[in-house]
C-alpha cells in the first residue's frame, strides 16, 4: 500500500513539473538560432499567438497555424523553444525573454 501511494505521488509530481515547464502562456521568446525567417519575436498572449496541442497559431490571421513545437529545453537555467515551421520544415530556436 505504501509503495503504491509513493508511486502515485512520484508520478503526479513528475507530471506537474513537466506541465509547468511547457507552459507558454504570457511569455515572450526571441529567435536566437541560426535560421531566420519565421518571426524574430514570438509573443504568447490573448492578442498575438497561442498554442493548441503542439501547434502554434497566429491570432492576427484568423488563427492560422505557423509551426509545431519540437521540444522545450533548459540551457544554463534559460528555457529554449525549438520549433519546426510548417511551410518549409526548417527548425528554429527561440530563447525566453
Amino acid at each position: 500500500m505504501k509503495l503504491k501511494s509513493l508511486l502515485v505521488i512520484l508520478g503526479l509530481s513528475v507530471f506537474l513539473y513537466s506541465c509547468k515547464n511547457k507552459s507558454l502562456i504570457n511569455s515572450i521568446w526571441k529567435n536566437c538560432g541560426d535560421n531566420s525567417g519565421l518571426l524574430d519575436i514570438l509573443v504568447f498572449n490573448d492578442t498575438h499567438n497561442f498554442v493548441r496541442n503542439d501547434t502554434i497559431y497566429r491570432r492576427m490571421v484568423i488563427d492560422s497555424p505557423i509551426a509545431v513545437i519540437d521540444r522545450i529545453d533548459t540551457y544554463y537555467g534559460e528555457r529554449r523553444l525549438y520549433l519546426k515551421r510548417l511551410s518549409d520544415q526548417k527548425n528554429y530556436r527561440f530563447c525566453e525573454q
